[in-house]
């Protein structure tokens, strides 16, 4: 199809993307926090940081209008069961978002790796979609608003490196032309097994294996959290995916928590890792993050995310009330 691109895997796909849009110093509209691997492939190529902060459902589109009069050069967008913080961008605020790209000629990159991985709720319509309904096209992608991102490697296996890319056919032609001087094109053995998997029904089947397996998890860490972590600390309720986020009261060290946690052999992903470096010179994004941890519920058993979050738990605390707690039995999350 002229209007898709076969990616080895989504991480591609962002880089393709900042190499055809991003000169040194444009500007790109961020989730506050956003993927971390898309701010390593946007940081390449020169890209400075509009960033919107999210809340329980999703980017706050009433903030939205400030830093688009400004011009940034795309918006980047995870609308569902963000990574990190696992929300959902409300129905409501994904027309919201269609309608600002299109009032001010600013396009959108939507991510979506996890749409298929939904446990709880009705699935959401996608951006792209919104996007076309709103503009009443019959014509294809050729004048749309949203470039859509998507992979095998949540659904399927991370080591197929197989992802794509929906966009304008002008767009997909140019993205080709730099995906040949990088790899000259994206593994046919890998297309050939995705391809035999789905046309014989067994993603379909190993889809809702996996919805099943990651929502008993997810229902683990959220009751482990309720039973062990103390009531100054919160924490989200993704309906999907494969995090939740987080959030500390303030003024705690994340680094001497995160030693602190390592010490119980258990670890979590800081969550300053995620905000993108302010460019005004001020470091709000910075201290934001250093309140919070991503958690991972997909890679490990329901046993050990209860023990985890238990350790986790006394590493908390410990830097809250001064205590020590100590356990050395090995485990990761």
């Amino acid at each position: 199809m002229e209007n898709v691109l076969i990616t080895s895997g989504s991480q591609q796909a962002l880089d393709l993307i900042g190499k055809l849009f991003i000169n040194a110093g444009d500007r790109v509209l961020l989730e506050a926090p956003t993927y971390l691997g898309a701010l390593q492939a946007f940081s390449v190529y020169g890209a400075e940081y509009l960033s919107v902060p999210i809340d329980e459902n999703g980017l706050r589109t009433e903030l939205l209008e400030e830093p688009l009069r400004s011009g940034p050069k795309f918006m980047y967008v995870l609308p569902n069961f963000q990574n990190p913080a696992g929300t959902t961008l409300s129905e409501g605020r994904r027309h919201e978002l269609v309608l600002l790209s299109e009032k001010y000629g600013i396009p959108i990159i939507e991510d979506d790796p996890y749409g298929q991985l939904r446990y709880e709720g009705e699935h959401l319509p996608s951006l792209v979609v919104l996007d076309r309904e709103n503009l009443r096209r019959d014509d294809g992608y050729s004048i749309g608003n949203v470039i859509y991102l998507s992979t095998f490697s949540k659904t399927l296996a991370p080591g197929l490196r197989l992802g794509w890319i929906v966009a304008p056919p002008e767009i997909i032609s140019k993205l080709a032309q730099l995906k040949q001087g990088a790899d000259l094109h994206t593994s046919t053995f890998n297309q050939f097994v995705a391809y035999e998997v789905a046309r014989d029904g067994f993603l379909d089947k190993h889809v809702k294996l996996i919805r099943q397996v990651y929502s008993e998890r997810r229902d683990v860490m959220l009751q482990a959290l309720q039973e062990f972590f103390p009531p100054s600390v919160t924490w989200t309720h993704p309906k999907g995916g494969l995090f939740l986020w987080v959030t500390l009261p303030e003024g705690l060290d994340m680094q001497a928590i995160f030693k602190s946690a390592l010490e119980q052999n258990v670890a979590f992903v800081p969550g300053n890792s995620f905000y993108a470096h302010s460019n005004d010179g001020h470091d709000n994004d910075s201290r934001e993050g250093s309140r919070h941890m991503r958690l991972n519920f997909s890679n490990a058993a329901p046993e050990q995310i209860q023990e985890g979050v238990r350790r986790l738990a006394a590493a908390v605390k410990k830097h809250l009330t001064g205590t020590t707690v100590r356990l050395k039995l090995p485990l990761g999350m």
